[in-house]
């Protein structure tokens, strides 16, 4: 029997009644140290003060943030140790719960209601399988991949049974190293010998970033056929459908993917900004509006998202005022967001464009200072905002501001899909072609990459940096390939790296590669040491 009675727990319930009786049961169970919570922000802060060796965290939790939401700023903010048991748990059964429950990876799941030896039984087995992983998470700990990697290793040679517990473990310190030819043996022999969603996730990321798309497509079609509840896999049908340049294919698996799970908020905001790009007005707004339901208290929300809502809303309503929906955004913009500065002018237009429908015309003067006021934030915005932005200008025929708008979209994120097609219709004096090949290169430099061909990934990464130096998708490309450089102490990485970062200077919160783009600030602010 294992002992708890060193161990400090927290149980996070919105209800005093079950955290009574959790804590009661933990009682019997021997543990001493039990704290509380009723909500998320309750959570974050104790988490901040005190090391916890378990947690059992109800998924819903009223107004506020949901578990799901905790875990994954948790993790963000590090606040987990490898260590500590995180369990989620949850009253509802519904594949949508269940799901995004299991997506951001707790410890375990557990359906209330549950008795002492049920809880009892799967406390146990889970801290076995922390104490026989214990050198691992340890070397985790540490930062250490090659010490995670010698670990499994002694573990697996102690006892070939637990074999299994490290071989995610492995696979992300192969890829942490840069070993990615080791790591595709790797995950081939799993893929071939004990195939399960997480390796073949895994081996079909790896070879859409080599760019083998042929024989990514055959894994992921054999791999959501036997695992077809995983939404992850949707997600990199959709990956790969926008590697092919494959619009309508990408909103496809997109809208299965958030059928399954439409609980995950930066699929409904991915969603949101390809139906539109495709044209599926309808589908975005409904969307954006998921967005506001399931994540407005994330931290992940951005404000900016309900800027796109009402100025689509908008734009599909030509009546001679705002429609309504659209002004109940702006409202809670208005009251709720008054700090977040880079939303102001944006949030101004709409205000403008409100005046115009009431019959106050726009004058030249005022679009000038909007305009100017626009540009001291124009790097905090997202692609779609950028495109909608040009749009108002351009119904207020004020085609100069309107093409500077879409130009600078056009030079910072032609590698998003669809987006060049979109500068296309509304320019037409714009060639698309260097911008094109620009992604190519960055493509085919990402595949070099990737099979671990470093030097010839820069080359090609210089090329297309000399013809796009504001390409988002490709900064970020040679980012990662000069991340591994650093790792690997090679001379001048840093700077290679800082110079990526600078020109991409900022980016939206809503942008799928913002949290690619913290990473790389903290290591490349970690890097003298």
């Amino acid at each position: 029997m294992i002992d708890f009675s060193k161990k400090r727990f927290l149980v996070v319930d919105d209800f005093s009644e079950f955290r009574s009786s959790i804590r009661g049961i933990l009682r019997l169970l021997g543990v001493q140290t039990i704290d509380t919570a009723a909500n998320g922000n309750e959570v974050l802060e104790l988490c901040r003060r005190h090391r916890y060796d378990v947690i059992l965290h109800d998924y819903n939790l009223g107004e506020g943030l949901n578990g799901q939401q905790v875990l994954e700023q948790l993790h963000a903010e590090n606040l987990l140790s490898p260590h500590c048991i995180f369990i989620m748990v949850t009253a509802e059964n519904t594949q949508a719960m269940v799901l995004a429950a299991l997506e951001c990876e707790p410890d375990d799941y557990l359906t209330k209601p549950f008795n002492k030896v049920a809880l009892q039984t799967r406390l146990e087995r889970l801290v076995r399988r922390k104490q026989v992983l214990a050198p691992v998470l340890k070397a985790l700990e540490a930062n250490d991949s090659i010490a995670v990697l010698d670990a499994c290793k002694t573990i697996e040679q102690k006892d070939p049974r637990h074999a299994v517990l490290c071989q995610r473990h492995m696979a992300n310190a192969l890829e942490d190293l840069g070993r990615y030819q080791a790591l595709e043996e790797f995950l081939e022999q799993l893929a071939r010998s004990r195939p399960t969603g997480w390796n073949l996730q895994a081996l079909a990321r790896l070879w859409l970033r080599q760019g083998r798309l042929d024989k990514a497509t055959r894994l992921l079609t054999a791999a959501v056929r036997q695992f077809p509840m995983m939404p992850e896999l949707r997600d990199m049908q959709a990956e790969l459908a926008a590697l092919q340049d494959n619009l309508p294919s990408m909103l496809d698996a997109l809208q299965q993917a958030v059928t399954l799970s439409p609980n995950t908020l930066r699929r409904q905001i991915k969603l949101a900004s390809q139906a539109w790009l495709n044209g599926d007005t309808p589908a975005a707004i409904h969307a954006l509006r998921q967005c506001w339901e399931i994540g407005r208290y994330s931290a992940t929300f951005d404000p900016e998202l309900l800027w796109q809502l009402a100025s689509m809303l908008t734009q599909v309503d030509a009546s001679q005022k705002l429609p309504d929906e659209a002004l109940h955004w702006l409202s809670i913009l208005d009251k709720n967001y008054r700090q977040a500065a880079f939303i102001q002018p944006a949030l101004a237009v709409l205000r403008l464009e409100e005046k115009r429908r009431k019959g106050t015309k726009i004058t030249a003067e005022e679009r000038s200072e909007l305009f100017t006021t626009l540009q001291e934030h124009l790097h905090a915005y997202a692609a779609i905002t950028l495109l909608q932005l040009g749009d108002w200008f351009a119904l207020w025929e004020d085609p100069s501001t309107a093409k500077s708008l879409w130009l600078f979209c056009a030079q910072r994120h032609a590698g998003k899909a669809g987006m060049l097609d979109q500068i296309s219709i509304r320019l037409d004096s714009f060639d698309p072609q260097p911008l094109r090949q620009a992604v190519d290169l960055s493509r085919q430099a990402a595949a070099l990459h990737f099979q671990e061909q470093g030097e010839e990934a820069q080359i090609l990464f210089e090329q297309a940096l000399s013809q796009a130096p504001q390409m988002i998708e490709l900064n970020m490309s040679a980012a990662r390939l000069f991340i591994d450089q650093l790792h690997h102490q090679q001379a001048n990485a840093d700077q290679r790296l800082h110079d990526c970062l600078q020109r991409i200077e900022q980016l939206s919160k809503i942008e799928p590669e913002s949290i690619d783009f913290t990473y790389m600030q903290s290591s490349l602010e970690l890097s003298p040491w």
